[in-house]
């Protein structure tokens, strides 16, 4: 049961937080929702990228957090350039999509990207964007960005069970009790669709007590389409 479900919501409270925090009468509370739906859609659509030593770094959002005020959004964001590749000639069409980082700075974007939401919105209101970098250290245990990574190696063609992912799963072993991966579809390139799970340590998925985070992925292969489920059973018991 656990291994199908979102244990985000079945430990919200728990050791999860909301994603978004605001109160509102019941008769507004349909419209903020889906305002908070096109914060979440607009700002992790977007497609920044930057080249360094040979290698091609994509823009990455890990967490993304909204809280509400009267007249004020406050969007707290912390992002990477976790995800790499080698630069090679056959990439330039894939970057047409993409913007580069020296022309255009993760602030503006993300303002320009507020002011567009904005004039969607019911009630024009200020938009407060605080976002921050995160380091090495701190992606290791992040199960959004640990997915997200394991995803975006499927698309480039790397097998479920290579040795890249299996070295993402020991690096976050050392600073966790376990880990748990599930990957289902046609992966690997085999004509008919399956499932197949890679475990490192103890995840207790019949408690909710545990500080289990969850994190969700879809790769889009040639294929068709995969899904990643990452469970991680921390130590630290913060609630996030």
């Amino acid at each position: 049961m656990g291994q199908k479900a979102n244990l985000n919501g079945l430990h919200l409270c728990l050791t999860k937080d909301w994603n978004s925090a605001w109160y509102s009468p019941p008769f507004e509370y349909s419209k903020i929702v889906h305002e908070d739906f096109l914060l979440f859609r607009f700002l992790r659509s977007l497609r920044i990228y930057k080249i360094t030593n040979k290698k091609v770094s994509f823009l990455n959002i890990v967490k993304l957090r909204i809280c509400r005020t009267s007249l004020n959004i406050l969007v707290e964001l912390h992002f990477s350039f976790g995800l790499r590749l080698k630069r090679k000639k056959r990439q330039r069409v894939f970057f047409k999509k993409w913007k580069k980082w020296k022309k255009i700075k993760i602030f503006n974007a993300i303002n320009k990207a507020a002011s567009t939401i904005n004039s969607l919105l019911y009630f024009k209101q200020n938009i407060h964007i605080v976002s921050s970098k995160l380091s090495f250290f701190q992606l290791k245990d992040e199960v959004n960005f640990i997915t997200r990574k394991i995803a975006f190696l499927l698309e480039n063609r790397v097998k479920f069970r290579s040795r890249l992912i299996k070295k993402i799963i020991l690096e976050t072993k050392k600073s966790s009790y376990g880990v748990f991966i599930l990957c289902s579809g046609r992966f690997n390139g085999v004509d008919r669709a399956r499932h197949d799970f890679i475990s490192k340590g103890s995840v207790p998925f019949q408690s909710l007590q545990k500080n289990i985070h969850y994190g969700f992925a879809v790769a889009n292969t040639t294929k068709g389409l995969l899904s990643v489920k990452v469970s991680v059973f921390k130590k630290n018991y913060v609630i996030t």
